[in-house]
């Protein structure tokens, strides 16, 4: 479907990217144009292309270069939406003769593929649809499984446990149904309903446009999203460059031959994942609460929604009272958002750069709980629940640490089990290890109930220093 150019043009530019840790394959990039082409809503580039570079802006030397790798890129998406509306947009793998060889660029297409449909997950929810039938319902929740659970196993591996060795035997004949294979036999049932999962898909996006005409206007007839037509002297071209750049608009030269080096460097600006603030951000205010803690451990606090999620962590760690000497990932929505190096098993999917998402953007999917996990050992866990969304006051000191109760447990203890188990001993002097665990934590100093007015304004005034310069 792509010409030996089109494929040089696109690897040229992945290899420009800034982050390539987070940077999207070759193979992931087909699979995310192919589920861009047929997502039933308006999308501009602006909206889709940070995402292929893990929210970096791509750098380019010079206005041509950026024209030319972009416009390829435009291209490519372009033809995927025309296929797509003349449905000879198809599954570019032949499952039934596939070979060991293609199976990464299988699994790196479908990974693609759902942080296309990731995009706009509204369009793909069939609760959003009443007018569907059941049964095309309960089509597109097993297509959703399909992907999901070839991007992540573990994710429904739980469902398919349930079901009896007969299915597959019946559907796989020859298939070893030992239980030790299951997870294969698994791998194999996903991969086999790959091509009708993409099938459903594309009936969904169609269906989703007829109702959503008919919902706007009444009329029976689908109005198409249409791919953008990338023309020389298209009025209007947001980069003033003659040439239309599908609206993205480069950053100016500096003129200046005495600037500082790279002063000529292009960087096109790409917003955040295509969320433009066109109004005040909001306040969160949130509830972190240490999960398993008796009685409970938690803090009340306010931050703005354009923290990023790398903000909030010190915001957490702070008013926890942690000190910040262990690993950290929040799980929003089965998706692992982390510092680049903290890779961790607790991801259930490729991990997302957290200093690069703000609450603000996040903001449909933390709502109405996430969680935030610190110390990989020990595994502290927190359920963090939106419990307001303020509008943002005019001379508010944020962040801010509201209210709290109890105190932050000491660490490397063993987590919250070996806290548990702590208290209950330091509650008995008559314990056998009473001493023991005396002589670990001073019990003259440690009052596990101890969260006072005093501790909430020391803790402020931390947080007013560490913030002070992003106010």
């Amino acid at each position: 479907m792509l010409t030996a150019t089109e494929k040089k043009n696109l690897k040229n530019l992945l290899a420009m990217a800034e982050d390539p840790d987070n940077t999207f394959s070759y193979d992931e990039l087909l699979g995310y144009i192919f589920g861009l082409a047929m997502t039933p809503a308006p999308l501009v580039p602006s909206e889709w292309m940070p995402t292929i570079f893990g929210g970096e802006l791509p750098t380019f030397t010079t206005l041509e270069q950026m024209q030319k790798m972009t416009g390829s890129l435009m291209e490519v998406y372009n033809n995927f939406v025309s296929a797509f509306h003349n449905n000879k947009l198809h599954l570019p793998f032949n499952i039934e003769k596939l070979k060991e060889n293609q199976f990464e660029a299988l699994y790196e297409w479908v990974s693609g593929f759902e942080e296309a449909i990731a995009l706009h997950e509204e369009v793909w929810d069939p609760e959003e649809f009443p007018e569907l039938s059941e049964r095309k319902k309960e089509d597109l929740y097993h297509s959703l499984m399909t992907i999901q659970g070839l991007v992540d196993p573990v994710e429904v591996m739980d469902y398919f446990e349930e079901l009896p060795d007969e299915m597959f035997q019946e559907a796989f004949a020859g298939v070893d149904t030992e239980q030790g294979d299951r997870e294969l036999q698994i791998q194999v049932f996903l991969m086999a309903s790959l091509p009708l999962a993409i099938d459903t898909f594309q009936k969904h996006a169609r269906t989703v446009d007829k109702i959503r005409q008919r919902r706007i206007t009444g009329a029976d007839s689908p109005t198409p999203i249409r791919p953008i037509k990338v023309k020389r002297n298209d009025p209007p071209c947001s980069c003033d460059s003659g040439t239309c750049c599908g609206g993205i608009a480069p950053a100016k030269k500096a003129p200046s031959p005495t600037s500082k080096k790279g002063a000529n460097v292009i960087k096109v600006d790409f917003p955040q994942h295509g969320k433009k603030q066109t109004s005040p951000v909001p306040v969160y205010q949130l509830k972190v609460a240490l999960q398993g803690a008796k009685p409970p451990i938690w803090r009340r606090i306010q931050v703005p929604g354009n923290f990023t999620l790398e903000q909030l962590h010190e915001v957490i760690q702070l008013c926890m009272g942690w000190t910040d000497s262990h690993l950290h990932q929040f799980l929003i929505d089965r998706t692992c958002y982390c510092l680049p190096d903290e890779d961790d098993l607790w991801q259930t999917s490729r991990p997302k750069n957290e200093a690069k998402y703000t609450l603000h953007s996040l903001a449909r999917k933390i709502q109405p709980q996430f969680q935030y996990i610190y110390d990989f050992g020990d595994d502290w866990m927190h359920q963090i629940t939106v419990e307001k969304v303020l509008a943002l006051h005019e001379g508010a000191s944020l962040p801010l640490l509201i209210t709290g109760r109890r105190a932050c447990p000491p660490e490397d203890i063993g987590g919250i089990y070996g806290y548990m188990h702590l208290i209950e001993v330091l509650g008995n002097p008559e314990h056998e290890e009473y001493k023991e665990m005396a002589d670990l934590l001073d019990v003259d100093f440690f009052d596990p109930a101890q969260f006072s007015k005093e501790d909430i304004a020391v803790i402020n005034a931390s947080l007013e220093e560490l913030f002070r310069q992003v106010k």
